[in-house]
């Protein structure tokens, strides 16, 4: 069952109201934007967005579920948020409106389904192919990056996006291994980025492999630079009181957006709506374990 991360304060914070039109820049299976939904009625707009097709069909019939009375207006779309300009222009053209929407709401975390759906490639602990897209439009793949790539820039790839400890250990694991047979499934990568772990006798809390797994997810399919395009674009096209709130789960992406409502902040753009992160509570967490890294950060623009 898919449980959406902080979704009691995500509404009690950007506070979204009758008529409001809702941007849900990682539509995901729905959860969040259920939420914003009931809030904001038959006579609010809400846009989904998400580059995931399979996300998009889920969430669609979830969101369908609600009762037509209380629904407001759906577009859902499947892009990447980085090209919000193109979004929002093809709405307009197509839909005819031309409000500025209210409030701008991203999940960063991969779906529950991603790591359920084997055959995506994210699960460490189900047999899948090395895949990791969100998107087949991507080309690269996981496999691709484990069986090509040299050692350093496998290296570079588990330090920098993983901030992986033993990222030139498992880089050499990798490249000796590769040299053997064709490492192909998702538990063949998990068990050899173990052997490393076991061969320092070090024993985490989480799976060996975790880091890696983000490290590569977030390197093919450009995560970091597409949220830093999406923080550059939502100003352009906020108004008086647009709400912003995201959802991080990673140190990395929280760095982009702490340091960029910071900069909107001292530039005057407007204020930061919580001063400090909002994290789950112990009851959540015991609720939904994954949401144990969550970090939420909410923003709101004065322009005039």
């Amino acid at each position: 069952m898919h449980i959406p991360v902080l979704a009691k304060e995500v509404i009690e914070i950007l506070n979204p109201k009758e008529g409001d039109f809702v941007f849900d820049l990682t539509l995901g299976a729905g959860g969040h934007s259920i939420e914003f939904a009931k809030k904001i009625g038959k006579n609010g707009i809400l846009v989904g967005v998400d580059i995931d097709e399979d996300m998009i069909s889920l969430a669609e019939q979830r969101l369908l579920n609600l009762d037509k009375e209380f629904r407001p207006k759906m577009l859902l779309v499947r892009s990447n948020f980085s090209r919000l300009d193109e979004i929002i222009e093809e709405i307009k053209r197509q839909e005819r409106i031309e409000i500025l929407p209210d409030i701008f709401f991203a999940d960063l975390g991969i779906s529950s389904y991603h790591f359920e759906w084997s055959h995506k490639g994210f699960s460490l602990n189900k047999a899948g192919p090395l895949d990791m897209r969100l998107s087949k439009d991507i080309k690269l793949t996981a496999q691709d990056v484990v069986m090509k790539f040299p050692k350093k820039k496998l290296e570079y790839i588990f330090r920098e996006y993983g901030e992986e400890s033993f990222a030139k250990d498992i880089a050499e694991k990798i490249i000796n291994e590769r040299k053997k047979k064709e490492i192909k499934t998702t538990l063949e990568l998990a068990e050899l980025v173990k052997d490393v772990y076991r061969s320092k006798g070090v024993f985490p809390k989480i799976h060996p492999a975790t880091k890696v797994f983000m490290a590569l997810r977030i390197f093919i399919n450009n995560e970091l630079e597409n949220l830093e395009t999406l923080l550059e674009k939502i100003p352009m096209y906020s108004k008086r009181g647009t709400r912003v709130g995201i959802i991080s789960f990673h140190s990395l992406e929280d760095r982009i957006v702490k340091q960029k409502f910071k900069e909107w902040n001292k530039s005057g753009l407007g204020f930061l709506l919580v001063k400090n992160i909002i994290t789950p509570s112990e009851e959540e967490i015991i609720i939904n374990p994954r949401s144990r890294s969550a970090k939420f950060r909410a923003f709101c623009f004065n322009l005039s």
